[in-house]
């Protein structure tokens, strides 16, 4: 089981298709999962980017199979605060990826071809990797600008990114049991949600609730043997859910805001850029980040966007799962883009 240890003994497992053979200028996709959903969820994206001559490495974050647990006094961080211990532990998490980033370069000797790549919940720790550049030491600074050429937000959530709106989600649905909330949201988020409209950016046309029934849900017909071999539901209430709930989100909006437009942080980086992608079947809250976002940079109106945006046609929230090769053809635009 691969692990890479950092001077601090934090540890992280991590999956590796390894390095190509006969190609030594190859793209590394280092990818950071989401909510309850862990690395195995990316094989297949994995399996398809080892047969295209590319290396993607998949990271359990803390809490989850083969990383370092969080002490009590960080859990007690994501469940109480305060606002101060809250930035905090988001800018040490991105810190901590950071160095195990750049220790995989390292050690991997990985070409300077390296995306970080975000899915879901996974966005709130690798944008926070993207603003805690300038807290790290010089020469890790330098290495990370020379190797990363791209940071790729997909399909990031509004709640984790600071951003709030009411509407219907089944987690906060008084009308199930509470028992059977979790059961619901996790059946809501494998939907295809038929959105009509969205050229209008007008929130009123998403569909909330409602699955497209011409299409299957993703692990609709999946053995619950083999789900559970891509989700862990013990993490969650510690460490996952908080940075979805209103006490986070002025923190989580901060240190979102500094990643994508603080001058600092951007030139810390270099040439590195930032895409954002999409699937158009996905939860409300996907898409109103996504729109979001596209407003924050239009008015940012900066000569060099802040954000390049991408849609995954027809793709709800597990493109790599029903759709793995099709994912890798995004992910690959996204990273030569």
């Amino acid at each position: 089981m691969p692990t890479f240890t950092l001077p601090n003994q934090i540890q992280f497992f991590y999956q590796d298709s390894g390095a190509p053979a006969g190609n030594d200028n190859y793209l590394t996709f280092f990818i950071v999962h989401g909510h309850t959903y862990h690395s195995n969820l990316f094989l297949p994206v994995l399996s398809i980017g080892k047969s295209r001559a590319h290396r993607v490495i998949l990271v359990n974050r803390r809490e989850y199979s083969g990383s370092t647990p969080y002490s009590a006094e960080e859990l007690a961080v994501f469940a109480n605060g305060p606002d101060d211990a809250r930035y905090k532990q988001l800018i040490d998490d991105g810190a901590h990826l950071s160095l195990l980033l750049d220790g995989l370069i390292k050690s991997l000797s990985l070409p300077k071809r390296v995306s970080i790549v975000g899915w879901s919940l996974g966005n709130i720790f690798t944008l926070p990797m993207v603003a805690s550049i300038t807290t790290l030491p010089e020469d890790v600074r330098a290495r990370l600008a020379l190797h990363v050429i791209r940071t790729i937000i997909w399909d990031a959530p509004s709640h984790p990114m600071g951003i709030r709106k009411d509407a219907y989600l089944p987690l906060w649905d008084e009308t199930l049991p509470p028992e059977a909330r979790g059961v619901e949201f996790g059946k809501w988020l494998t939907n295809y949600f038929p959105h009509s409209k969205l050229s209008e950016r007008n929130f009123d046309t998403l569909e909330q609730r409602e699955h497209d029934s011409s299409r299957k849900r993703t692990f609709e017909d999946l053995p619950m043997e083999e789900l559970f071999k891509i989700i862990d539901l013990s993490p969650g209430s510690k460490c996952d859910t908080p940075l979805c709930e209103p006490p986070f989100a002025a923190m989580e909006n901060k240190v979102v805001t500094e990643a994508l437009f603080d001058s600092k942080v951007r030139q810390a980086w270099g040439d590195m850029k930032i895409w954002h992608m999409v699937g158009d079947y996905n939860p409300w809250n996907i898409i109103f980040c996504w729109w979001t976002f596209e407003a924050e940079v239009k008015k940012a109106k900066s000569p060099e966007p802040a954000i390049n945006f991408t849609i995954n046609k027809g793709a709800n929230h597990f493109f790599m799962w029903d759709y793995p090769e099709a994912c890798m053809d995004k992910l690959e635009f996204c990273a030569t883009s």
